[in-house]
């Protein structure tokens, strides 16, 4: 038992050293600085988190003091995808009026007012909660990517953003355990109330180092805004098409399992509520390690179309296990799937985003991730379509193997664009040119 409180320093001391290793003779010479942006960044990913799944979270002792049907929860996904996907066409002119950091603390005022609207009692006022939610979700990667970018190297970018990714599964972790604690002991209006003055002490207290993490001034931009420029700049640099089909790809898998994984195990594996509950909440735990591993593979060991090709191989065999799983099968291997599939769906983001950060040219990481999540939004939104209407009509085992197949036929282009792009680059020596920056392992 000695040995536990060691844990923590042991994570601390090893997070250090790789931020030494991966920023000698790089851009960032001192690690602190690095770390402290990350530790912003993570702070205030955690905190975004926390207030967004607040809603679903409170939403049965809500809707019982209220007396509204509890089922009105369903729109609450829907409407924040839909409002996150808009705002995306215009995160790269927030960016340059408010810079990363300005947007991000932007993002925790939205998302906190959002909830006060829970307060008065009119229904009708309760829909600028999933409005101020998606605007938040649209945002908060590109403003953090925008202030992390600059200060990675090629060797770290991906590990980097995964540690600050990692506030998405804490936030809605640690939304879990309070507030329901908050709503028996003070009312659900109390919790709301606590966070709301938890977000304003958060941004008063990082304010100060928003000029900093900003990195300065921006250039004004000259010309008319062109809401699908980042869009198209990003597919324009090399590998991008291809992140950006997996992307959306993985990202509809992802909502697909989140939706449907553990109504499956209940409704046709005929699996206690609570056995279900625990494999999903493994799978999520899963995740975290999983975005941390494939950050460092993409980062030090793979290129990224081989990085991306592992995950979605082991994405869509999870699922098609998963289509053949039956209510005979031992819960143990019904955990083991939701580990991998939890490792994979939930753990490929920073690749994605390590891989902007990488290839965006200076100051436009922020504003091309916000290109990327038009791809990654729009897979969010479709694949719970898709899947529900294809279990609607054959059921669950046949939509898990049908989307577990098309996340194989992702893979075969990833790797056929990529053969395209190496033939392209195949020309005599004198023709190339000094494009070729930030090579890959």
């Amino acid at each position: 038992m000695a040995a536990l409180p060691q844990a923590p320093d042991a994570l601390h001391k090893s997070v250090i050293k790789y931020l030494r290793m991966t920023t000698q003779s790089q851009v960032i010479s001192r690690p602190w600085e690095l770390a402290a942006a990350l530790g912003a960044t993570l702070l205030v990913q955690t905190a975004i988190s926390l207030l967004i799944a607040c809603v679903p979270v409170l939403a049965p002792e809500i809707a019982t003091s209220r007396g509204w049907n509890v089922d009105l929860i369903a729109f609450y996904g829907p409407i924040t995808y839909a409002v996150a996907f808009l705002i995306s066409f215009r995160v790269p002119q927030l960016l340059n009026a408010l810079g990363g950091f300005g947007l991000s603390l932007l993002c925790v005022a939205l998302s906190a007012t959002g909830l006060l609207f829970l307060l008065p009692g009119p229904l009708a006022l309760a829909v600028a909660v999933p409005i101020a939610a998606g605007a938040a979700t649209g945002a908060m990667n590109p403003a953090s990517v925008e202030v992390l970018g600059p200060r990675t190297t090629p060797r770290n970018a991906a590990f980097i953003l995964s540690i600050k990714q990692t506030g998405v599964p804490l936030g809605v972790m640690v939304a879990g355990a309070i507030a329901p604690a908050l709503a028996v002991h003070s009312g659900w209006r109390t919790a709301i109330v606590y966070f709301a003055a938890a977000s304003a002490i958060l941004i008063a207290a990082l304010a100060p180092l928003a000029g900093w993490l900003n990195g300065g001034p921006r250039p004004a931009r000259t010309g008319s805004y062109r809401p699908f420029e980042p869009a198209k700049a990003l597919l324009a640099l090399p590998g991008m098409r291809a992140v950006a089909l997996t992307g959306a790809v993985f990202c509809a898998m992802q909502v697909a399992f989140r939706s449907f994984f553990t109504v499956y195990l209940v409704r046709d594996l005929n699996m206690n509520l609570v056995t279900a509950g625990l494999a999903f909440s493994v799978s999520q735990i899963a995740g975290m390690a999983g975005q941390i591993g494939w950050a460092v593979v993409a980062d030090r060991l793979l290129p990224i179309h081989q990085t991306l090709g592992a995950i979605g191989f082991l994405i869509g065999a999870a699922a098609m296990i998963t289509a053949g799983l039956s209510d005979h099968t031992a819960a143990a291997w019904v955990v083991i799937v939701a580990i991998v599939y939890g490792a994979t769906v939930a753990g490929f983001m920073p690749v994605l985003f390590g891989e902007v950060a990488r290839k965006a040219p200076a100051g436009e990481s922020g504003a091309l991730t916000a290109g990327l999540n038009l791809f990654l939004i729009g897979g969010s939104i479709l694949g719970p379509l898709i899947f529900g209407a294809v279990a609607y009509g054959f059921g669950y085992s046949v939509a898990f193997f049908v989307t577990g197949l098309g996340t194989f036929f992702a893979i075969v282009a990833v790797f056929f664009d990529r053969q395209r792009a190496d033939a392209r680059s195949a020309r005599p020596a004198s023709e190339a040119t000094a494009a070729s920056v930030n090579p890959r392992p």
